[in-house]
């Protein structure tokens, strides 16, 4: 009897990455479970985590997709946005994220950053400042190997102050200024969701973004379920590929859809028809 421990001995992220496509592989998958390491692999998820940093960051290193996504170093964010804007020759949007199959979400990058535009802007100063970096690590390469004698220069570029942006004044109950994205919408419909007439159940980051509840026109004491979308502007509805057929409003800021099959609901129209009676 040959008693050995088929574990894999070298750590080196290469084989690591090897190890996981392996299990893919033999599980026929584009995608794997730290269970199913567990059960087909030959190395603890515990070292693989140590070693990437997360789970997720070793499987898109793999070039495997992944499940949930969360503790996503913004490095993998914006290498995953290079990618795409490289392939297409243009800036990324939202249909472009599944188009070319990324393995993130556009809900990821909204709760990293905001918005997608801001995400992209993130994107363009990451990718200035490792530009400016790989330049200057190129100019000592040149200066070692000629002996080139050149005045110093800061290694470390200052990043500079991204400016906040603000909406137009609105001065209502507290909120200075109205909403220029999706958060704001959420935040000024939950100050006013009661006014409304709705009920809240629930509030999630999967589509629909939201469940009440709301009293049926001509029905007095009935109620029906209603599920809702948070978006800006009505047409990002359209824009992020979302199915109507799964949702019955759409809560925005700006209603910009003029043929949009959905219910809309424009907080701007009831914030100026508010403070017009006032």
């Amino acid at each position: 009897m040959n008693y050995t421990l088929n574990r894999l001995t070298d750590h080196s992220k290469e084989s690591m990455i090897q190890e996981l496509q392996r299990v893919a592989k033999v599980l026929n998958k584009d995608t794997i479970t730290q269970n199913d390491l567990k059960k087909f692999g030959h190395i603890g998820v515990r070292a693989i985590g140590n070693k990437f940093g997360s789970w997720n960051n070793a499987l898109v290193a793999a070039g495997l997709k992944i499940s949930r996504e969360y503790n996503v170093d913004d490095k993998y964010l914006f290498e995953n946005l290079k990618k795409i804007w490289d392939q297409k020759g243009n800036p990324p949007t939202y249909r472009d994220l599944k188009k070319y199959h990324s393995p993130y979400s556009t809900k990821r990058y909204e709760l990293r950053f905001g918005s997608f535009t801001n995400a992209l802007n993130e994107f363009i100063t990451w990718n200035d400042t490792k530009e400016t970096k790989q330049t200057q690590s190129d100019l000592s390469l040149i200066q070692n190997q000629e002996s080139l004698i050149l005045p110093e220069k800061n290694s470390h570029p200052k990043k500079p102050l991204k400016k906040i942006e603000y909406g137009e004044p609105i001065n209502f109950r507290g909120l200075r200024h109205a909403p220029i994205n999706e958060q704001g919408v959420v935040y000024l419909f939950g100050m006013i969701s009661k006014d409304l007439g709705f009920i809240i159940e629930a509030i999630r980051t999967d589509f629909p973004d939201c469940e009440g509840k709301r009293e049926i026109s001509g029905k007095k004491g009935r109620w029906e379920p209603v599920k809702i979308e948070f978006e800006f502007k009505s047409s990002n509805f359209r824009e992020h590929g979302h199915d109507p057929e799964l949702c019955d409003i759409i809560v925005c800021w700006e209603d910009d859809w003029r043929d949009c099959p959905l219910e809309v609901i424009s907080l701007k129209k009831i914030i100026q028809s508010s403070q017009n009676l006032s």
